[in-house]
């Protein structure tokens, strides 16, 4: 029985310590460099933290930061990673939510750290050395249970305060070895990294790695800021697995990254967002021997809870299923709402009972014991295939002269046109407008008209906006919530 995710690393390092684990621009780790930098790193917490507690880790993506982070682990600590170009007054809301004992940090970060930090030690990892306490790790590791924490990452919250997701080893475990059957990652394999070690796309990266034997790339950013040459990178590294987002996927094939130069893949994997199906169709062209898999879930459930694999065809106008549930895993829709139950399931938000309430609910299953299940906020129905399909989120569906429209079909049917390579829908409450933000050629004359074939009047968009390019948060997502600032800015009804 797995109760650690430690476990994997060893067993991948005693297979082929000589692998390489992880690498970017500025060198490599194999797995025996990275059992013994984690337990380095895991030896000096030892000394000065207190197993059980959060530990920041404040760096670049990276080899050494996953180290980092393992090391938190073999001190029987719990992580939480950190964008390094957060803005200070989040990295100080956070400090206070999660209130760590120790921070590790690039050397180049420790003066901003400390100055934020409080009472909690900060170390630059550059400055810890190679000692390892065998005998402390040893006996803390006989202690560790799998509803141990293992990491919180913090997402946004609408009252403004992050909320810090709570995730355990059983629930990544559980998680892991679904993947491990399901998608087949095998010993070897390159994966190619898009998600940020802060974001949950990046468990299945590493921790599908560490379980395989297989060896994760960091592909430098700048390839997805400007990525007409992404196809060309990723042959020239031998990249074979993916997994992304929508938008990272949309990017390089706007780009014409897939016609100049098509990608050697055998996995395609994207979670996320919707999936608009002119970007899965055109990456399908690109890579016919790829095996492409839509999945769906969010931060609470441990990344993943339902999973599509795209076996039939799909026209560009389509919509996308997100499929089925997870071996594992209990989907529930609660008056049209996708909830879930299962292992996957977060602990619940860090210090903040309040919260945890309000999403981590009992399941209307009944019974004799309680089932606790989690509260997406997003909308899901069954096609005639028993196929899951999302329909958006709550509360991003509106009412509006009577109708009930979901913003998400017409960004669906948007995204789908010709001229249009990236597209987001907002509501305008006050002003009772949809509102169309949009990156392409097309003008508003020409998408009115297109979408008329394939909308009702009622959900045409009111206003098109168009944008040289939609903005993305960090994980590279469309940001939505920029989006939203900038129409309250300048264009809401007074």
């Amino acid at each position: 029985m797995t109760r650690c995710v430690l476990a994997w690393l060893e067993q991948s390092a005693r297979r082929a310590p000589q692998a390489v684990a992880l690498e970017d621009e500025q060198g490599a780790m194999t797995y025996a460099q990275l059992l013994s930098r984690a337990r380095q790193i895991g030896s000096h917490l030892l000394r000065h933290a207190v197993t059980g507690a959060p530990v920041l880790v404040y760096m670049d993506k990276g080899p050494e930061c996953v180290a980092a982070m393992l090391g938190a682990v073999c001190a029987g600590c719990f992580y939480t990673p950190l964008d390094t170009s957060m803005p200070e007054a989040r990295v100080e809301r956070i400090l206070s939510q999660l209130e760590p004992q120790r921070v590790l940090c690039a050397a180049r970060y420790a003066s901003r750290l400390r100055a934020l930090a409080g009472e909690a030690r900060v170390d630059a990892i550059e400055e810890i050395g190679e000692t390892e306490d065998a005998g402390s790790l040893a006996a803390v590791r006989r202690e560790m249970i799998d509803t141990d924490l293992l990491y919180v990452l913090f997402t946004s919250g609408s009252t403004g305060t992050p909320k810090g997701v709570s995730i355990s080893h059983r629930a990544v475990v559980d998680f892991i070895d679904w993947a491990a059957e399901a998608l087949a990652i095998p010993a070897g394999a390159r994966i190619g990294n898009q998600a940020p070690l802060y974001f949950d796309n990046s468990v299945l990266d590493i921790y599908g790695a560490l379980r395989a034997g297989a060896c994760v790339h960091f592909i430098p950013n700048r390839h997805f800021l400007f990525p007409a040459g992404m196809g060309q990178y990723l042959r020239d590294e031998r990249i074979d697995t993916i997994f992304w987002v929508p938008s990272a996927l949309t990017a390089a094939m706007n780009a014409g990254a897939l016609e100049r130069c098509a990608p050697p893949l055998k996995r395609v994997f994207f979670c996320g967002e919707v999936m608009p199906c002119k970007t899965l169709n055109a990456w399908r062209r690109a890579c016919p021997e790829a095996r492409f898999v839509n999945m769906y879930g969010p931060t609470e459930i441990t990344d993943v809870c339902t999973w599509f694999p795209v076996e039939r065809e799909f026209a560009d106008t389509d919509a996308l299923p997100i499929g089925f549930a997870c071996a594992n895993t209990r989907v529930t829709l609660v008056e049209g709402e996708i909830c879930v139950s299962g292992t996957c399931l977060s602990s619940g938000y860090y210090n903040d009972p309040e919260r945890t309430r309000e999403a981590f609910v009992p399941s209307p299953r009944g019974g004799g014991v309680t089932e606790w299940m989690y509260k997406t906020g997003d909308l899901g129905a069954y096609n005639e295939r028993g196929e899951l399909m999302f329909l958006g989120r709550r509360d991003s569906q509106i009412k509006r002269h009577g109708y009930r429209i979901e913003l998400g079909e017409i960004e669906c049917a948007l995204c789908a046109l010709e001229d249009v390579r990236a597209g987001c829908c907002l509501y305008d409450a006050p002003g009772e407008r949809i509102v169309a933000f949009y990156a392409g050629e097309g003008d508003e004359r020409s998408l009115r008209r297109a979408l008329r074939q394939v909308l009702p009047k009622y959900m045409l968009p009111d206003v098109f906006l168009r944008k040289d390019a939609l903005p993305a948060t960090g994980n590279g997502k469309i940001d939505r919530m920029a989006l939203k600032r900038e129409w309250e800015h300048e264009h809401t009804v007074r």
